[in-house]
């Protein structure tokens, strides 16, 4: 019995050290990060699940029945086991990406549990049924604190492989660099951006989910060349000051700002911090005084900041304004938005157009695309070679594709990622569908004290365009809730379901042929599959 309750303690508790890693690796390993997702429902819910009360009543129960606690104990871990065998088998395991980094933390999570096992064997054997739940109901903590306790190596192997690529980026002084921050849109911008200058210069840029210091040090380091002209480069951060940590190392000298929303907000503090990083303060301070910020006026909050930012760098007059609604600097007309295409002219600075005409999924794509044709003629290409270059650009470099769905349905899959500007356009794209609209998204997470707010306008937006949304997490329900019934939204047409198959049968239940589903955000892993044809 000591062994059969040792074999399935091992199995569920390597399945919950394997969800710490991962969890640690999905939030940067950023502690505030980290810590914001237990003031999620699946966080709290997480840290107060029936497991671990049944778990705690039974260390109760061993004062009284221990041979029924015992048992109790091994038929609890036999059913967390098969609930393991069933996540592995319907794909719902998670994992953390192997990279060397996690590779040390699972084989270091791995040592202390085993350890710990083999401690508990040899000299407190008798104290077993306290040491396994002791360890069990820790091991979120246990594991964390093998993560923190890497960090410092981590960090003093950070600070020499970003010395070694600040050295070589300042070695490379004919390199152009164009750094893009922003809180929605980078990675679109620099995808176009990209393509656009590949027609014209030996271009680099950073790799999918490489925007922080290490991923940007790492491609300084192992992928950028005396041969590259050109060096487009993605840039994220969770706090002031992170920009200017990046800045320091790729030493931009052309800056794009996307745009400033409340994503993030509650991992940053303040608004003042936001704008500071993402909003372009630190980057439009590291450009040299020959250098361009390109800025998205169609961005309520960085219109608003203009002045601003000019604070930062007194002495920098080089800003170029781009919008898709006014005439600025650079500015889209003529905009045709359908569903699989998009058509609009670019209008530069000096006069000079670019008829354009793609086949991408999503209005938002064309101020993406503008910002992109704005520092592209600021680094040398004139309007012509522009227009040429975006003939070509493949579909997949929007954030939204079209896929086809079971019964004649069609799926607008947006699940890449969430903020509310993003949410918005998704929403105002699913209105050029005739037939009944549904969405599935979960709330939006890490804004703050703008959290319920921003859920209100979500909500009422919803209710203006779809038939039916499903939401799949807790957080801000109730938030989206009244907003949608403020647009008048039909009572039952707002629920809360978490389970795939259960969201599936849901849809299905209520589309027909014609009909189309959005997906936004971070849906369940499986839901797509499970929909499309």
């Amino acid at each position: 019995m000591i062994f059969l309750l040792s074999f399935f303690w091992y199995a569920r508790t390597a399945r919950a050290l394997l969800f710490v890693v991962y969890l640690w690796q999905l939030k940067e390993y950023h502690i505030g990060r980290f810590s914001q997702y237990f003031t999620t429902a699946k966080g709290k819910r997480l840290l107060l699940h029936p497991f671990t009360a049944a778990k705690l009543t039974l260390l109760l129960l061993w004062f009284f029945e221990p041979q029924i606690a015992f048992a109790l104990l091994i038929f609890l871990y036999i059913g967390e086991t098969v609930l393991l065998f069933n996540a592995i088998y319907t794909k719902t395991f998670v994992l953390p990406v192997i990279t060397r980094k996690t590779v040390v933390l699972i084989f270091s999570v791995f040592f202390v549990q085993s350890i710990f096992l083999a401690g508990v064997f040899l000299y407190f054997i008798s104290s077993l049924f306290f040491a396994l739940l002791f360890f069990d109901v820790l091991s979120l903590l246990i594991g964390s604190l093998v993560v923190l306790l890497w960090q410092p190596y981590a960090v003093f192997e950070r600070r020499g492989i970003l010395k070694k690529a600040t050295e070589k980026r300042r070695k490379l002084e004919k390199l152009k660099v164009v750094g893009i921050t922003g809180s929605y849109g980078k990675t679109s911008t620099k995808e176009f951006l990209a393509h656009i200058l590949e027609k014209k210069f030996v271009t680099l840029k950073t790799p999918e989910h490489k925007n922080s210091e290490m991923g940007i040090a790492h491609t300084i380091l192992y992928d950028l060349t005396d041969e590259h002209e050109v060096f487009v480069c993605e840039m994220g951060a969770y706090g002031k000051g992170g920009i200017t940590l990046l800045t320091d190392i790729a030493k931009p000298t052309y800056g794009i700002v996307t745009g400033v929303n409340e994503q993030h907000l509650g991992v940053f503090g303040s608004s003042m911090n936001l704008f500071s990083a993402e909003g372009g303060g630190e980057l439009v301070q590291a450009l040299p005084q020959e250098g361009v910020l390109i800025a998205n006026d169609d961005s309520r909050q960085l219109h608003e900041l203009g002045p601003w930012l000019q604070l930062w760098n007194p002495d920098f007059v080089n800003y170029v304004w781009c919008s898709t609604k006014t005439r600025k600097d650079f500015f889209a007309k003529d905009i045709i938005i359908k569903k699989d295409q998009l058509s609009f002219t670019i209008v530069g600075k000096d006069g000079g157009e670019a008829k354009v005409n793609l086949p991408l999924v999503g209005g938002h794509n064309v101020e993406n695309i503008l910002l992109a044709a704005a520092a592209a003629c600021n680094l040398g290409m004139s309007m012509k070679e522009i227009e040429d270059a975006l003939k070509d650009i493949p579909a997949r470099l929007s954030a939204m594709a079209i896929v086809k769905g079971k019964k004649g349905i069609e799926i607008l899959d947006s699940s890449y990622a969430a903020n509310p500007t993003g949410v918005f356009a998704s929403l105002e794209h699913l209105g050029l569908w005739q037939g009944k609209k549904i969405v599935v998204m979960p709330s939006l997470i890490e804004l703050g004290l703008a959290s319920h707010d921003v859920h209100v306008k979500i909500g009422r937006k919803i209710g203006e365009v779809c038939d039916l949304a499903i939401i799949t997490t807790a957080d801000e329900f109730p938030a989206l809730l009244r907003g949608a019934k403020e647009s008048g939204t039909k009572e039952g047409s707002v629920v809360f379901l978490e389970n795939a198959k259960e969201i599936r049968d849901r849809v299905f239940a209520f589309a027909r042929e014609g009909d189309v589903v959005l997906l936004e955000g971070r849906v369940p892993s499986s839901l797509l599959s499970l929909l499309k044809s």
